[in-house]
């Protein structure tokens, strides 16, 4: 008699066990624990209108556009919140897709308003970046306004910070040596000279060796993201400043980047962008704000202003005739 071989079923395999099958595939590709904690935060609204036990090959289109319309009538939520579930559950789907759990179909992402991110004010920022007195402070206080300093002169982002460590600080040829991205990509920095006496003066304070983390708990320990959040919206709030947040200094670091006249490619770099993209929008948010010099330097205004000049001269010429 013919034996019958045991195959793999993929027919009915659950939204949550394919989910696991996931997780597993990414932390195998070595994605950042951010990028996991990202899934992991979007399936909880997901798991909210499609049915973890819903078998994968029965997820049709229909199925996604239930989620959308689910998550705009029932969740109290913007647009780009929705947007961000979905950019989840697209990578989710495309993954079993590849496996051949679900039939193949195009998954496009909702449209949403870019909303406008309010910068810091140039007084905010002189308040923010005023020096604390080292004999009164503590050292949380002076190692948050190292960092405020440190933000505004790199446009770092705070994954950067909590992981910078004391030997990454070359201030013998004025480098920050970021071997820690986003993007996996090392980064090197330059130190401004601004940026120079203020680094070596926490440095002195820190007394850190050159493998321990450059920002650390008033005792020491290694700074959690949580916690440099929540040290931050003290600081702001202490100053007398209500806007908040770490990635608020990267906005503003590029916004006078921009408005200072210095080069996209540049900045590109130094923010470690794969492309212009995210760049061109940093240009688009600061519209107005470029939209102040436009009629001083607008080559049409110039050369009106300069004819009604020349007019003028001529009408005095005249006159003097």
């Amino acid at each position: 008699m013919k034996r019958k071989m045991i195959e793999i079923n993929t027919k009915n395999i659950a939204f949550d066990r394919g989910y696991d099958e996931f997780i597993f595939y990414c932390r195998a590709r070595n994605l950042r624990p951010a990028t996991i904690q990202f899934y992991d935060n979007s399936i909880r609204s997901i798991y909210k209108f499609i049915d973890p036990k819903m078998p994968i090959k029965d997820i049709t289109k229909t199925t996604v556009d239930k989620f959308i319309i689910g998550c705009q009538n029932e969740l109290d939520i913007k647009d780009i919140t929705i947007h961000t579930y979905l950019r989840a559950l697209k990578a989710i789907l495309y993954y079993f897709m590849k496996l051949g759990y679900m039939e193949k179909f195009h998954i496009a992402l909702v449209k949403y308003d870019k909303p406008i991110i309010e910068t810091y004010s140039e007084y905010e920022v002189k308040i923010l970046l005023k020096k604390p007195n080292k004999n009164k402070c503590s050292f949380v206080e002076f190692r948050d306004w190292t960092i405020c300093n440190l933000l505004y002169a790199t446009g770092m982002r705070s994954s950067n910070i909590i992981n910078l460590k004391v030997n990454e600080i070359d201030l013998y040829n004025n480098l920050i040596n970021l071997k820690t991205t986003k993007n996996r990509k090392p980064l090197v920095i330059p130190i401004t000279k601004s940026l120079q006496p203020i680094l070596r003066e926490y440095l002195s304070v820190r007394n850190g060796g050159d493998e321990e983390y450059l920002f650390c708990t008033a005792y020491g320990d290694n700074l959690k993201q949580a916690s440099l959040n929540h040290s931050m919206g003290y600081y702001n709030h202490n100053k007398g400043v209500n806007k908040t947040g770490i990635h608020r200094w990267r906005h503003t670091f590029a916004k006078q980047w921009i408005l200072n006249n210095g080069d996209i490619i540049k900045l590109q770099k130094i923010l470690n962008h794969s492309d212009l993209d995210m760049v061109r929008n940093y240009v688009n948010m600061f519209t107005k704000d470029l939209q102040k010099d436009f009629e001083e330097f607008n080559p049409l205004e110039f050369i009106s202003k300069k004819s009604i000049k020349m007019k003028n001269k001529g009408d005095n010429s005249n006159g003097k005739n």
